[in-house]
Formats: structure tokens, C-alpha cells, sequence
């Protein structure tokens, strides 16, 4: 194995849907907790303002794509991460609405219409989740005759690497808020 290549699972890790596990509602918080533990702001000044912030963020994938919501599932069935996935960038006018940068890359939604998010539990990270659940996406979005997929990250952010490593070779980076952002993506 060289030194760039991501970690192979180290347990028996199983990708699924949300969608699946629906009716399992520790499915839903345990997604809701990792995704507190990796977002940036870590303090809001009330619980709505939470609840907005989470929504904004995973509402639309939830309630609009949930078969492209993928859960990794460690041996005790606990979820370890998620991806939230779409299959059409230019098509998810809430996306414009509720993420503010959403439109920025735009002009690369033809050729690469799909994106996702992901986030790992912190205890269950660098141990290949990440890995497998981008590459089951792929999969996914290949076996649907899908371009290509994307994500956009800040350009100094760690997770670059980590993208490059799963292909994404394509990029472009853009200011928005003072700030520098990448659109990663990959051709399938």
C-alpha cells in the first residue's frame, strides 16, 4: 500500500441508506450528533437556530433524496458516518436557497451533476468509512449513467486530500465571503 492510498476498513463495515433504516430512529440522531460534532460553529444562541442550521444542511437530502442518504454501519450496528448525496445539482432549487455558495461552481454542474457531504463520528475516523461510503456513491451514481460527481470544500481545508485520494482530480478554486473554495470532482 503507498503512502497516499486510504486506509482499508478495519472491521466489517456495511453501507446502507437512510431511507432503509428509516424506521430505526437512532439511525436519524446518531446522524444528527455526528454532524454537530464536525460542523464549525459549535454554539448557537437558540434551538431553533440549531435546528435551522441542521436543516439547512441536511433537510434537503433527507426529505428529497433519502435513497442517496448512505449510512456506514460499524459491526454493533451503530451509524459511524453518512454521505448526504444528490444526483442533480442544477435541478435542487432549495440547494440555491439554503446554501448560500450553492450556484458558485454552477458552470460545472453538466458535466459533473452530482455532489455530496460526508462526516465520520470522530472515533470511527481514518479508518476507511469515508472511503467506502464516497466510493458506494460512486457506484451509485455510475450505475445511474451520471457524468460525474463533485464537492466543494474550503481550499485549506485537511479534507482536500482526502478527496484527491478518492479521485477527484478535476478542480477549481473561487473566492466567495473572502474566502477560498474549491469544487473538487471526479468523471465516472
Amino acid at each position: 500500500m503507498n503512502g497516499n492510498a486510504p486506509p482499508a476498513p478495519d472491521a466489517d463495515f456495511t453501507v446502507t441508506t437512510l431511507a432503509t433504516r428509516a424506521m430505526e430512529p437512532d439511525s436519524w440522531q446518531a446522524v444528527e450528533e455526528i454532524f454537530f460534532l464536525s460542523a464549525a460553529p459549535r454554539d448557537f444562541a437558540t434551538p431553533n437556530e440549531r435546528r435551522e442550521f441542521l436543516n439547512r444542511w441536511t433537510g434537503y437530502y433527507l426529505e428529497c433524496e433519502p435513497e442517496n442518504f448512505l449510512l456506514a454501519i460499524e459491526p454493533r450496528g451503530r451509524v459511524a458516518g453518512y454521505l448526504s448525496g444528490c444526483v442533480d445539482s442544477r435541478g435542487a432549487a432549495r440547494l440555491y436557497r439554503d446554501i448560500p455558495y450553492f450556484g458558485l461552481f454552477e458552470d460545472y454542474f453538466a458535466a459533473y451533476p452530482a455532489h455530496f457531504h460526508i462526516n465520520c463520528h470522530p472515533r470511527f475516523r481514518n479508518r476507511g468509512i469515508g472511503t467506502t461510503l464516497v466510493e458506494a456513491y460512486l457506484e451509485r451514481c455510475a450505475r445511474d449513467g451520471l457524468p460525474g460527481v463533485h464537492v466543494v470544500t474550503a481550499a485549506a481545508a485537511r479534507n482536500v486530500a482526502f478527496y484527491r485520494r478518492c479521485g477527484f482530480d478535476v478542480s477549481a478554486t473561487r473566492r466567495w465571503r473572502g474566502e477560498d473554495l474549491m469544487f473538487l470532482a471526479a468523471r465516472l
